[in-house]
Order: C-alpha cells, then sequence, then structure tokens
C-alpha cells in the first residue's frame, strides 16, 4: 500500500512542478523518418543517421516542486556530430503536440544550417572560451543562416519562439546575474545575431536553463 501512495504521490508532485504536457508528447520514432529526410532536404549530410539523444544533467535551477519530485535534473539536448544528429528522443515540453512535432523539424533544420556557407559568412567563435557564449554564438549563427536560406521556417520559429520564452524562467524572479544572463539568451532568441556574449556568473551561481530551440554542443 505504501509503495502505491508513493508512485501516486510523486505522480501528483510531478505534474504539479510543471513543464511537461504528456498528453501532447510526440516521440522521437514517430518522426524520425520524416526529421531524416527533411535535414537532408535541407541539405545535410546524407551519411548522417538520427538517433536519440541522452539526457544529461544541466545544473540550471529548478523550481521547489521539480526539487521535491526530483524532476527535471537531466535533459536529453539535440546535438550533432561527425556520424550522427541526435534529438530526444520523446518531446512534451510545449502544450500543444503541433509544436512538439515542429521543435523536432526546427532541430533538424538547425542542424543542416550549421554547415551551410553563406555568403560574407565567419565562424561564430566571438573569442571566448565560455562554452555557454560558445553555444550562444553558433546557434545564433545557425539560426540567421537557417532564416535566410529557408524562408518558409520563420513562421514555424516564432511560433516555437513564443512557447520557448513563455517556459523559460521569469528574469525577475532571478539573482541579479542569472538575471543578467537570461535576459541575453532572450535577445538571442528574439534577434539571432544580435548577442556577442553572456555577461559572466559568479563562482556558484546556478547556469541557464537549456534552450529548447538550440543544438548542444555546437
Amino acid at each position: 500500500m505504501e509503495e502505491v501512495v508513493g508512485k501516486l504521490w510523486h505522480r501528483l508532485i510531478t505534474r504539479a512542478a510543471g513543464g511537461h504536457y504528456p498528453q501532447a508528447a510526440v516521440k522521437l520514432k514517430e518522426v524520425e523518418r520524416t526529421a531524416g529526410v527533411f535535414f537532408r532536404a535541407l541539405g545535410g549530410d546524407p551519411g548522417l543517421r538520427v538517433a536519440a539523444a541522452t539526457a544529461d544533467a544541466h545544473g540550471a535551477r529548478r523550481s521547489l516542486l521539480s526539487r521535491i519530485a526530483g524532476s527535471d535534473e537531466r535533459i536529453a539536448r539535440a546535438r550533432m556530430d561527425v556520424a550522427t544528429l541526435r534529438l530526444p528522443p520523446s518531446l512534451d515540453v510545449f502544450p500543444e503536440r503541433g509544436l512538439n512535432r515542429d521543435l523536432y523539424l526546427w532541430l533538424a533544420a538547425l542542424a543542416a544550417a550549421h554547415a551551410q556557407p553563406l555568403e560574407g559568412d565567419t565562424p561564430a567563435t566571438d573569442g571566448t572560451t565560455d562554452p555557454a557564449s560558445l553555444e550562444l554564438a553558433r546557434n545564433q549563427r545557425a539560426t540567421v543562416k537557417a532564416l535566410q536560406l529557408w524562408p518558409g521556417l520563420r513562421e514555424r520559429y516564432q511560433r516555437l519562439l513564443a512557447a520557448t520564452l513563455a517556459a523559460r524562467p521569469d528574469p525577475a524572479r532571478l539573482p541579479p546575474a542569472e538575471a543578467e544572463r537570461e535576459r541575453a539568451i532572450r535577445r538571442a532568441l528574439e534577434a539571432p545575431g544580435s548577442v556577442a556574449g553572456l555577461p559572466p556568473l559568479p563562482p556558484k551561481a546556478a547556469p541557464a536553463t537549456p534552450v529548447l530551440l538550440w543544438l548542444g554542443g555546437l
């Protein structure tokens, strides 16, 4: 009986913590073929296979309910290496199933854009060794390229952007240094290419919440 009550409590507290919409979940196996075709149609490396990303600890600030439930300590982020485009095994981060499906396709497009040349394009390193700032610079660059090369993606990006910003932490409720970094990330999402780097964090500050619209490790 205690085990049943414990499972029920965990389910209720996890649901109360928010941030997930199981009724709108889309699994990678449902869109794996479509995402692969989309990636290659946009010029992505035809030799890359699509596979599930593993979940990694992110260390970002979590809500009190999330900490009580022990949820959201790890996240599976999209990433790309020389052999594989890795996408989350499932997505339930938005309340609409169509948005979760669109996120898969956007991530495939972003991965394809990363390797596409553009006139006047230069590598985005911004002179920093901070991994978070490098990720910000490179994903802004890939986003700009994706929206320039395939303007039909703009409407999809705007829908995903609105849903992403609504799901991110409110800077007004963060400590000053973390709030400044969150505001920089929001500017980079709203106006890709406009943010050169992220402001530094004090030693014990939590890293920013991972950005759903970006690839990790770019």
